[in-house]
């Protein structure tokens, strides 16, 4: 094993719940600033998927992802999951972070201290010498400052909580938000500050970051908001101002430990240490870097969080508006399917209208060439006459945590909206948490064909055709897409959607493909009233 000596007596990794690249920058952060400036760090590392908590915790401690960890989701219990750990340990867990130093440097002292009760099923017990499930951000806070204070340990792994319920209470990037980050830049002052009354600062490598961002109210899916996370090394043994242009990940957090204290890491950990940030260590060399990102052009309206631009629109047209939020470039556009090009675009210069259903995909073009994401737009243009094509019943299910069996319930609600989605249904003048729903409407198909169908959804939802399951997305958890396919002849078929919100965020969209159909949002105009 390669030999190195840091100066590295003492580590604390402090990971804060929800605390995106965006918090840290717009909030007043002057902990975290310093540790910026004096010390290594990066504001794009990856988290792993889905981008939800015990997922990225577990990853976090472990050293590996999903696929070998088997923490797949929120729903994840040591003797209750489906994908088994690759390996075990001789309690029937993957090893942690804690594992190495309880077997490697039994004399070590170790400690854990989380805000989030569901931290603690993702470690043994007895890999601990502290164990402390913590009330609240500050008296998590103390009770670690009292842990370092009392017993200078060598090991110190602090969780907090209160960003992330600010996310799903008040959206991420809202003013609360980032009130909670600030908060969360003064608790980290105060576990430095503890450091220093301790006498052990000089000696001790920090590590801050977090399991994932956010989006709206809620995480869990593919975007960056939600997949890019803070990786802030500050210490002894760091460089100062190093900005880490090398890929980071969620598992290279335990590495990175073990790294700075001469552990060795199992065979069954894929995670690397961030050996360019330590001090007398020489940067790697990169083949391919980073790319340079040219924000997508912004197009309205504006469908919110999780869904595509555009809306459905009970009119004879829509105005189409599209901004570029760069100061350079130029947008090109498409109307149908095809990705914008040169040859197949056309340069937006104003408003135009659309007169029918279609999709609108947008970029920026520099040089001739593609520069940016490709922003989508579905625009579902219906008459105005038009009846809302789809019924839905609400439940009231206490305590849910997955879809339930509708047949023993009694609906509190009933009515018509125009789509599949969350966003008629769920109003303030019913109740928006511990609730499921049933959504039914007939699908005019033109051409028969293979059909594949789509819920995106925060928390579970299922999708039936003609009484079949065709798409399984149950359970609790964040924005995420699950889809599946069958043959379709010509003509109607019902369409049954079930879904439920637990609690928090919540989200509902459907979308299909065929042939000759692009992958869109259900469009008003193919659905009609179920009998």
């Amino acid at each position: 094993m390669e030999k190195k000596d840091f100066g590295i007596k003492h580590i604390i990794v402090i990971g804060v719940d929800g605390m995106s690249p965006d918090g840290i920058q717009k909030a007043n952060t002057p902990t975290l600033d310093s540790m910026i400036q004096n010390g290594a760090a990066t504001m794009h590392a990856r988290s792993v998927m889905p981008s939800s908590s015990s997922s990225n915790w577990a990853s976090m401690i472990m050293g590996a992802d999903t696929e070998q960890h088997g923490v797949t989701s929120n729903g994840w219990e040591k003797f209750d999951h489906q994908l088994p750990p690759v390996v075990v340990t001789e309690n029937g867990t993957f090893p942690t972070i804690f594992t190495l130093f309880k077997d490697q440097q039994p004399e070590a002292h170790v400690g854990a201290i989380y805000d989030w009760d569901g931290f603690g099923r993702l470690f043994e017990k007895e890999d601990v010498d502290f164990d402390i499930d913590g009330d609240h951000e500050d008296k998590t806070t103390q009770a670690a400052v009292d842990y370092i204070k009392k017993n200078t340990p060598t090991f110190t792994f602090v969780h907090l909580d209160h960003v992330d319920h600010a996310g799903h209470a008040q959206g991420h990037g809202t003013p609360d938000y980032y009130k909670s980050v600030e908060k969360a830049d003064s608790l980290i002052a105060k576990i430095v500050d503890a450091t220093k009354e301790a006498g052990i600062f000089a000696k001790t490598m920090f590590i801050v970051s977090a399991d994932h961002g956010g989006l709206g109210f809620g995480h869990g899916g593919e975007s960056l908001a939600e997949m890019e996370i803070p990786f802030i090394l500050y210490g002894a043994g760091i460089k100062k101002g190093y900005k880490m242009e090398e890929t980071v990940y969620q598992y290279d957090n335990a590495t990175t430990v073990a790294y700075a204290m001469a552990l060795q890491t199992p065979q069954a950990w894929i995670g690397r240490p961030v050996k360019g940030a330590f001090i007398g260590k020489e940067a790697p060399k990169l083949i391919y870097g980073r790319k340079e990102r040219i924000t997508a052009p912004k197009i309205f309206p504006d469908a919110g969080y999780f869904e595509p631009a555009g809306g459905v629109f009970k009119a004879d047209s829509v105005a189409v508006v599209i901004q570029n939020p760069n100061n350079v470039g130029q947008i090109r556009y498409t109307i149908g399917n095809n990705l914008p090009t040169l040859e197949n675009s056309l340069v937006y210069q104003d408003t135009f209208y659309l007169k029918q259903t279609n999709i609108i995909k947008a970029g920026i073009f520099q040089n001739d060439q593609l520069v940016s994401t490709v922003t989508e737009g579905n625009f579902r243009i219906v008459s105005e006459s038009k009846q809302d094509p789809v019924k839905f019943k609400m439940y009231q299910v206490s305590g849910i945590e997955k879809l339930p069996d509708f047949t023993s319930l009694k609906p509190i609600y009933e009515g018509d909206v125009i789509e599949f989605s969350h966003k008629q249904a769920l109003t303030h003048d019913l109740p928006q948490e511990q609730v499921a729903m049933v959504f039914e409407s007939y699908l005019e198909v033109i051409e028969s064909g293979n059909y594949s169908f789509f819920t995106n959804s925060d928390d579970g939802s299922k999708l039936y055709v003609d009484g079949i399951e065709i798409v399984d997305n149950d359970g609790g958890h964040g924005v995420v897409e699950r889809s599946g396919s069958l043959e379709l002849s010509e003509g109607r078929h019902l369409v049954r959607v079930t879904f439920f919100n637990g609690g928090g965020g919540y989200h509902l969209d459907v979308k299909y493909s065929g042939p000759d159909i692009p992958k869109q949002i259900i469009p008003a105009n193919q659905l009609y009233r179920a009998k």
